[in-house]
């Protein structure tokens, strides 16, 4: 049985709930908080990997295009930030080799998100399994079941967990011997796809906890792990959970 304290907190994005998104700024403050962190990887057209969640660029620096079709010289140049204040912010996208590095440093656990740029790119997991390979307390994500096959054959030895939200997907499980563990919202908890999930006896971490849900105090012993983009109330109401 898996205990609360046993529960690891990944901060979303980096600690993005006081920093912007996938910055220096929001995985420094994860640090700071003694958090794991998730991040979110994408790959360029000439094969570099870079920290961003979108697949397209519009949404924090206002240049409407796909990652996948850009070479990273198109890219590095760019600042992120906030719509009315992108002028005045100074974020680069980060490149998710120094992060990797950084976090090794820092023996800082590692979620990585694999986006659909990874999956049209043929040559993305082999230089993303080379980029990660001596570290290990990481694990891969991604809503593409197909995606993280390719990577447990080049990756056997790490973990690797499938995002879903559709019960059909529960029912694909059972031919997807390379899924080790799921990553799930937290709107289902208590629903059927849940406890179909459950089943299954994989590991389970959950997302969009902000650390004031009930719930909380009645989670399930296949949890191991919670995303969200408060972890140090998330923290709190873990500790104040064990020492009822």
């Amino acid at each position: 049985m898996i205990l609360l304290s046993e529960v690891k907190v990944y901060a979303h994005r980096g600690a993005s709930g006081y920093a912007l998104e996938n910055t220096w700024n929001a995985f420094i403050k994860a640090c700071e908080l003694g958090v794991g962190i998730e991040l979110d990887a994408q790959i360029t057209k000439d094969g570099v990997v870079i920290v961003y969640h979108d697949d397209n660029l519009r949404r924090l620096t206002g240049v409407n295009a796909e990652i996948e079709t850009l070479a990273y010289e198109d890219i590095k140049q760019l600042r992120i930030g906030k719509k009315w204040v992108r002028k005045l912010q100074q974020h680069e996208i980060p490149l998710a080799y120094e992060v990797f590095q950084w976090a090794k440093k820092k023996n800082i656990p590692l979620n990585v998100e694999l986006k659909e740029s990874f999956a049209k790119n043929l040559k993305g997991p082999q230089i993303l399994a080379a980029m990660l390979e001596g570290m290990s307390d990481v694990h891969l994500s991604s809503f593409n079941g197909q995606l993280l096959k390719k990577m447990k054959q080049l990756m056997p030895d790490t973990e690797m967990a499938w995002i879903i939200k559709k019960k059909n997907q529960v029912t694909a499980l059972h031919d997807m011997e390379w899924i080790d563990s799921i990553h799930l919202h937290k709107r289902f908890i208590g629903k059927p796809l849940y406890r179909e999930i459950l089943k299954q006896n994989k590991k389970v971490r959950l997302y969009g906890m902000i650390g004031t849900e009930s719930l909380m105090d009645r989670l399930h012993p296949q949890l191991v792990g919670i995303i969200t983009n408060y972890p140090d109330q998330v923290k709190r109401k873990m500790m104040s959970t064990l020492t009822r």
